[in-house]
């Protein structure tokens, strides 16, 4: 009896964790169908306003960096309280927004919550989780992040149309109510903590200042040229972040881990998969919305079976990689993923509701069997001590790319041959990324049978 309520005591913390991870997610996408309505509202242009979206994604990915050595020094608990915080008053902000500047500091403080509510998630399974169903939990806890996108955009779009956009951020806040009342029992108040770690400020801002300085990078190229002085600033920040963290022996992110070959191969498709799923994510429903003149609420719904269906099979997914290992899942998820990509290509400005919903779906399937274990995979292969490091390196990789898929999008929508071409320059762009991907996971198989 002791034994089975340690266990349900584990698996309600880790329910509570992912309950504010998945609201961090699901707040995010629901604003994408909003987006031509606060166009109007504060007299910006597309491109703008997507920093909603991207300006959130980049609060979430520097959090991220610095979610190991939060939990290495407050403990799961404190880490826990400072998200739910975050995402309360980042509500709060967003929902009374007088002003475009004013909502986009509402969407940095629920960034922050998401960046530490994500990697805390994952933390939670790899420490509490037996190894022989680290998969299946960890397609639990891919699924819960896999649903949230999924219900955003048709939730977002229901109250867009019934109460208007600030009600989304009004109606959330049953989230953080939620994970505190299963949580505040439950999640482990006594994790080991090191008050003597010594935090490096240094590779911190130097990394903080490469993400934000290559998304401003980016995100400029809607101009038609490219800012060099950025671009040179972030090529020097981020070599800069990389001799000082090589050298430093204050605690930040574990670089090192990138010397394991299995840890790389599998982290670039991972976060590859990201700037695919936000990209799409974002130019889908406005597709829908201005070239086939759907109402929000249908062009958000349009996003919903795939995804549900994606996020459900992700245990599914886990189980099968308890049992047969890693390669024939990600060489079958991405066969789907680029299947799916060739398909919206070539039928790019022919597209309609339902071709949408099945090539989403198709689309979806493929990257979640794929992402997800490759996400497992390589947690699994560094050692125990470095987890936490290498759960946070992918984390921040995933909203980084997450970032830049959103931007890269906007600038393809935003192109002057139209949303429909620029989405299906987009597409095109996706499926080269598909064929990438086959490269490294045949360079990982490889590698493993030695």
């Amino acid at each position: 009896m002791e034994n089975r309520e340690f266990v349900l005591k584990n698996k309600l913390a880790i329910v509570a964790a992912a309950i504010l991870a998945a609201g961090g997610v699901m707040v995010e996408t629901a604003l994408n169908v909003t987006f031509p309505a606060l166009t109007k509202v504060f007299n910006i242009s597309l491109n703008d306003v997507q920093w909603v979206t991207t300006a959130y994604l980049l609060a979430v990915t520097v959090t991220m960096t610095i979610s190991s050595y939060l939990t290495k020094r407050f403990g799961n608990k404190n880490v826990w309280i400072g998200a739910n915080a975050g995402f309360i008053l980042g509500s709060i902000l967003a929902g009374f927004a007088p002003s475009f500047s004013f909502l986009l500091l509402g969407r940095v403080l629920e960034g922050v919550s998401a960046g530490l509510a994500m990697p805390l998630m994952f933390n939670l399974i790899l420490t509490l989780v037996p190894f022989d169903k680290i998969g299946t939990w960890m397609g639990i806890g891919s699924m819960v992040i896999g649903l949230a996108p999924s219900i955003g955009p048709t939730y977002g779009g229901a109250l867009v149309e019934s109460l208007g956009w600030r009600s989304i951020f009004f109606t959330l806040l049953v989230i953080p109510a939620l994970s505190i009342l299963i949580g505040i029992a439950t999640i482990p108040a006594h994790s080991e903590t090191n008050e003597n770690l010594s935090f490096d400020f240094t590779s911190f801002f130097l990394l903080a200042f490469a993400l934000i300085a290559g998304i401003l990078t980016v995100n400029q190229l809607e101009s038609g040229s490219v800012n060099y002085v950025l671009l040179v600033l972030t090529i020097i920040a981020l070599f800069l972040f990389i001799k000082v963290s090589l050298n430093s022996k204050k605690t930040f992110l574990n670089i090192h881990l990138f010397k394991v070959p299995s840890f790389t191969l599998l982290w670039i498709p991972v976060i590859l998969y990201m700037f695919a799923n936000l990209g799409l994510g974002l130019l889908l429903p406005n597709y829908l919305q201005s070239v086939v003149h759907s109402s929000s609420l249908l062009a958000g719904f349009s996003l919903l079976p795939g995804t549900f269906i994606g996020a459900l099979l992700t245990p599914l997914f886990g189980s099968l990689y308890d049992r047969i290992g890693s390669t024939k899942l990600l060489f079958a998820g991405n066969i789907r993923f680029a299947l799916a990509l060739l398909a919206m290509s070539l039928w790019a400005k022919n597209l309609t509701f339902m071709t949408i919903v099945l090539t989403y779906t198709l689309f979806t399937i493929g990257r979640t069997m794929s992402f997800s274990t490759g996400m497992t995979a390589a947690l699994v292969d560094v050692s125990p001590e470095e987890q936490s490091d290498g759960n946070a390196i992918i984390q921040a990789g995933q909203m980084f790319m997450a970032a830049a898929g959103t931007t890269v999008a906007a600038l393809f929508g935003s192109s002057s041959a139209g949303l429909a071409s620029g989405m299906q320059g987009f597409m095109w762009l996706l499926f080269v990324i598909s064929l990438l991907i086959f490269v490294m996971f045949a360079v990982q198989a490889k590698k493993a049978q030695k």
